[in-house]
């Protein structure tokens, strides 16, 4: 995978597909909203939507490091990190799936707040190993 800019990733991302997990599972709708902090740190305010359309906020910084063409994404609060694999980054059709390593956590997130259904398979088609349900948020898929 080629390197990735910071600021091909800064701007407002929907989180189409996911697996379960104990953190996000009551919530609807997924987003992140990323912007540039300073030198090679990104901001990034992750925003869970809840059934009765409370929001939960969470702030954390985010770097990108490249080891061997494989492009990782770590994310740090206090002393809380935690790396992830991009799998794919399509910056043509705005699109970036995200894993941990063992392929548990798994997300699909687009820049547009729809996909049509048969793109996210075609997309869930090329990710193997995943350990885990893959859910479709229902309002993100036409």
């Amino acid at each position: 995978m080629k390197p990735i800019a910071n600021s091909q990733l800064t701007g407002k991302w929907y989180n189409i597909a996911r697996t379960r997990n104990f953190f996000e599972m009551n919530f609807v709708e997924i987003f992140l909203y990323i912007s540039i902090a300073y030198e090679n740190y990104l901001d990034l305010l992750y925003v869970g939507v809840k059934g009765d359309r409370s929001k939960v906020l969470k702030k954390l910084t985010l770097k990108i490091l490249t080891k061997n063409d494989t492009v990782f994404i770590i994310l740090k609060k206090g002393i809380f990190r935690k790396r992830f694999k991009i799998l794919t980054f399509d910056d043509k059709n705005g699109i970036m799936i995200l894993s941990d390593r063992k392929m548990k956590y798994l997300s699909i997130f687009s820049r547009k707040p729809t996909l049509s259904h048969e793109t996210v398979e075609n997309y869930l088609k090329q990710i193997k190993d995943v350990d885990g349900e893959i859910e479709l948020f229902s309002n993100s898929i036409v």
